[in-house]
């Protein structure tokens, strides 16, 4: 029956091939380098094919170097958007532009203009509609003027050129229509196929890398003679402490340099004069046809690329081997410094930036190297579909790194080394822990998003990481025999052609004779998160059947081992996935335990319920391990980890003793923490600590967290030792919203409920107060411009007697850059209100200021812990009311910048505070300003504030008044002036979100 579902659901994309056609583009152009004003003057005239079923009566045209050309292109946005201005607010000298079009159609001049919303496209308007099948001759002159490289990935930086996205180029034109993009530097291309005559005037001491086969005799002499020099020396070159890269003055003589290429989309050169050449050859392995490899590289990096042409002919055997073989006669890879990342493809070229190590260079060479394939042969649309040609070039990556060295420790190495713990972690590690431990927060998006849409963080570790992850996981469902032949497939059918997603699913499919929609469907369109657990296992006389159950959202397969008692596999079977979620499957052998997942290559977000002994008490119970500071969670342990602590405030003196907690990387659905400190003021423990269970619901919320609090510490210095302390419990749960499948917007919303039962020991005295909250938070983050809502309500109740209280609230803040660059400078707005909806509060029935202070006030003097009731906070001196302590605040209520009692109230406040930051002065100096309102019971009642403060972050600030209003300045009984300060210090990272779930905010 699954046959034939499969069979049936494949039928429309057969009927979609037949349908299939894309464009064909032809190029002759001839452009000179000048690179004394930077700058390229060329001409360029490209056949158009038009091979639509369809009239055509206008052509777009990507006119990429516009999109350097000022703050307001859609690269400037994107820029600005990731915290870049350089393009939107730098000097001129850092931009560029195309100029000098003039278009014509067959020797004629065209209707032709900019499109209205990006500089860096226009549209060609054609007399006469073409038809299927007709050509049509599009030439033009050009001058580019290049930008500085450090902008993105065309330009120069000094006389090293990186040309690339540089001449007129039209927009793809496929069965969904017209796809004119504009250039973006996360997102990147897609063009039509064809064919490239490129001729290049520049002086003759360059050496150029470029897409195609040169076709110069001179100048392949000129690259062999380099070639041999570079072989000679390069073992000086490679001892030399720091060789020279100046650039030589450029020759004064020009030349012209000629390459061709047929069925690539796009066309690159990068020249230096500086360069060092190394020459290889590689043999492919199926057809046994033999590959030029070029290395071009600086002096000063000869000792980090002498191996380089090791790694291009690795990269360019297995990806032929395994995907097919590489169509072109060279493949060459050139030192570059971009500033659109580590490396960047070309067909036939990829430029590398700086990389720290030879182990890097080889992963980004082979890399970028690949794309050759996904991108290069397979022409998929990466600004919409960015997994196809990243995310399945990564699983080729770590394919590369776990055969060539399969006892790698990639991670281990970039950790300290492998110190704390990370021990044996390997490339495949290195994205699976990436990808769950954004899963574990909560932050993830899926694969299949638009690939200007994703976040930065989301951008490199979805559509990279998680995508090469959940191929390697089919590749180690289907075998690797049957992967590879499913991906020649593929390679063979679409070779040079535009895959969509439902192309690559039909093939894999019909040549895997599987149903993959647990992979098409949920794994790429969905955040869904695998998690398997055994249940249960039965022995009898015929060995040991196994009891599966999924607890996760994903529907797939899963590979069950039995593995003998020092973890070496007997033997593994594959579950295929079930209706009811529930499987079992059988060992003959009644000997061992059993283990999901034994390679550890599916991508679960829970691995602590993946084993089980066959025998003991404690079978589905992992061995618990202390470790120091942190480490990665194994999946054979239950992982812990601490590390000394140390504390101090004014009751409890100088705290010392230790942190435990069990978040190791990446961290499990349990979390807790715990810090138990000796106390030498109260001669007794203090401290905190903190535990939860993490959900990841399919809709709706990103994250939901069930958990418990509790802290104790001494309360004041009263009593003495022990006789003067509280203790809180505080259950809570926290959820972020958002539907994580959709795609990435620029706001943040989280709900927090939490309750409190408190106690206060003030010597024979104590006092017990029970209460809880309700809080919604709404956060807009975009560059210039950053609000926040904060809607409460509380309740709080006095158990020995009947106080209680409950108040609503309501808190925007409003952040605005008005200065950009150097001189990035805001102001911040902020507004309150909050109402006392019920007041039953016996006089004087709360001594100690259990409810004394518990009104709103405008700023707060004397005992500071009145502003958090609920133990969100930590003090120097909670319940200090003179001296530097006691000027401790919380920005809540009136969010006075001074320390002043008036306007206490227990009916209504509103307020609104201002933060400036001075143009010219340092970023932490600003002024502010308070005013409110309050109504006490008879009157309404204002008061005014302002004055200069430090603020170094919303963590710390120190605020001196300077003018209050007369009723606000007459509050104070001293004069001393110091007590008007007012210091802002937040040390509590458990405030508002557990623990570290705000982490990837």
């Amino acid at each position: 029956m699954r046959q034939l579902i499969t069979l049936l659901f494949l039928i429309p994309f057969l009927g979609n091939s037949q349908d299939y056609f894309q464009q064909e583009v032809n190029y002759i152009i001839d452009v000179t380098l000048d690179d004394t004003k930077h700058q390229l003057r060329g001409h360029e005239e490209f056949e158009y094919i038009n091979k639509s079923p369809n009239e055509l009566n206008k052509i777009y045209i990507h006119l990429w170097p516009n999109a350097y050309k000022s703050g307001e292109t859609a690269l400037a946005k994107q820029q600005y958007s990731q915290d870049d201005d350089d393009l939107k607010y730098g000097p001129d000298s850092l931009k560029g532009n195309i100029e000098g079009l003039d278009f014509k159609l067959n020797h004629q001049s065209i209707k032709w203009e900019y499109d209205a919303e990006n500089p860096d496209i226009c549209v060609l308007y054609l007399p006469v509609p073409m038809k299927t099948g007709d050509r049509v001759s599009i030439s033009t002159p050009f001058i580019v003027n290049l930008p500085n490289g450090s902008v993105s990935r065309l330009g120069h930086v000094g006389q090293s050129y990186q040309i690339t996205q540089w001449y007129p180029k039209p927009a793809v034109y496929d069965k969904d229509g017209w796809h004119p993009i504009p250039y973006l530097n996360q997102g990147e291309f897609y063009s039509e196929y064809g064919s490239f005559d490129v001729r290049i005037t520049l002086p003759e001491n360059y050496v150029v890398g470029a897409t195609g086969d040169l076709q110069t005799k001179s100048e392949i002499e000129f690259l062999n003679e380099l070639a041999e020099e570079t072989e000679a020396e390069i073992d000086n070159l490679s001892s030399e402490k720091r060789p020279s890269n100046k650039f030589p003055p450029s020759s004064e003589k020009m030349k012209t340099i000629r390459y061709k290429q047929k069925n690539v989309h796009d066309f690159a050169w990068f020249a230096d004069k500086r360069y060092k050449v190394l020459k290889g050859e590689v043999e492919l392995p199926h057809s046994g046809r033999k590959v030029t490899t070029w290395a071009m590289f600086t002096p000063r990096n000869s000792r980090l690329w002498s191996k380089a042409i090791e790694y291009i002919n690795d990269g360019t055997y297995y990806y032929s081997k395994w995907n097919g073989d590489y169509p072109y006669n060279q493949v060459t890879a050139v030192d570059g410094t971009i500033s659109a990342g580590g490396g960047m493809e070309y067909p036939n070229v990829t430029v590398i930036g700086n990389t720290g190590n030879a182990e890097l260079l080889e992963v980004v060479i082979v890399h970028e190297v690949g794309h050759n394939w996904f991108y290069g042969q397979l022409g998929s649309n990466e600004r919409v579909h960015g997994w196809m040609d990243e995310g399945m070039n990564t699983h080729n990556e770590v394919r590369y790194m776990q055969t060539k060295y399969p006892n790698n420790t990639a991670m281990s190495n970039m950790v300290l080394n492998g110190s704390f713990h990370f021990n044996d972690l390997d490339h495949h590690d290195m994205n699976d822990i990436a990808y769950r431990s954004i899963a574990q927060f909560g932050e993830d998006q899926a694969i299949e998003t638009h690939t200007a849409d994703f976040t930065s963080t989301n951008y490199g570790i979805i559509m990279y990481q998680k995508t090469g992850l959940v191929f390697h996981y089919l590749m180690d469902y289907l075998g690797e025999e049957k992967f590879d032949e499913c991906m020649q497939e593929y390679y063979r059918q679409w070779e040079f052609k535009h895959p969509q997603p439902e192309d690559m699913r039909a093939t894999l499919e019909s040549c895997s004779g599987k149903d993959l929609s647990w992979l098409f469907d949920d794994l790429i369109q969905t955040t869904h998160q695998i998690d398997y657990k055994i249940s249960g296992i039965k022995k009898d006389e015929n060995g040991i059947t196994v009891n599966v159950k999924n607890v996760g959202q994903v529907n797939g397969p899963i590979p069950v081992a039995l593995v003998n008692e020092i973890g070496e596999l007997i033997e593994e079977k594959w579950i295929e996935p079930t209706l009811d979620r529930k499987a079992s499957v059988h060992f003959n052998s009644a000997e061992g335990n059993i283990v999901i997942d034994y390679n550890k290559h599916v991508p679960e977000i829970n691995r602590g319920n993946n084993s089980y002994k066959t025998s003991g008490l404690f079978k589905s119970i992992e061995k618990p391990k202390m470790e120091f500071l942190i480490g990665d969670n194994e999946r054979e342990a239950s992982n812990n980890f601490w590390s000394p602590a140390f504390g101090a405030n004014t009751y409890d003196k100088f705290m010392l003793g230790a942190a435990f907690h069990n978040f190791g990387i990446a961290p499990g659905k349990f979390q807790y923490l715990a810090v138990p400190m000796y106390s030498f003021g109260r001669k007794m423990i203090s401290g905190f600590g903190d535990m939860g269970l993490v959900y990841h619901p399919k809709n709706n919320f990103k994250l939901s967290r069930f958990g418990l609090m509790a802290k104790s510490f001494k309360h004041d210095s009263t009593f003495v030792g022990n006789e003067s302390y509280f203790i809180a419990i505080q259950p809570y749960w926290f959820a972020k919203i958002g539907n994580k499948n959709k795609k990435a917007v620029n706001y943040y919303q989280s709900i927090r409920v939490q309750s409190m039962y408190r106690k206060d020991q003030f010597g024979p005295t104590h006092f017990e107060h029970a209460g809880a909250y309700a809080e919604y938070k709404y956060n807009f983050d975009k560059p210039d411009h950053k609000a926040e809502v904060k809607i409460r309500n509380t309740f709080l109740t006095n158990v020995n007697n009947s106080d209680q209280f409950g108040r609503a609230t309501i808190e925007g803040k409003y952040e605005f850059r008005y200065l950009r660059k150097k001189q990035s400078k805001s102001i911040e707005v902020r507004g309150f209100f909050g109402s006392q909806y019920l007041n039953e509060i016996k006089a004087n029935s709360s001594p100690y200021g259990q409810f004394a202070n518990y009104q709103y006030a405008m700023s707060l003097s004397g005992a500071n812990g009145g502003q958090d009731f609920f133990i969100d906070e930590f003090y120097f001196g909670r319940n200090e009311s003179r001296e530097v302590w006691s000027q401790q605040r919380n920005d809540n209520w009136g969010g006075f910048r001074s320390t002043s009692s008036f306007g206490t109230t227990d009916q209504w406040m509103t307020a609104g505070n201002i933060w400036l930051q001075l143009p010219y002065i340092p970023k932490l100096i600003g002024v502010f300003a308070d005013f409110g309102a309050f109504y006490n019971g008879y009157e309404v009642q204002t008061a005014f504030n302002s004055g200069v403060g430090l603020r170094l972050s919303n963590s710390f600030g120190v605020y001196f008044p300077i003018y209050m209003s007369e009723n606000l300045n007459n509050s104070y009984i001293s004069d001393n002036y110091f007590e008007k300060v007012r210091l802002t210090m937040k040390f509590n990272i458990l405030n508002n979100t557990p623990l570290i779930g705000k982490i990837l905010n």
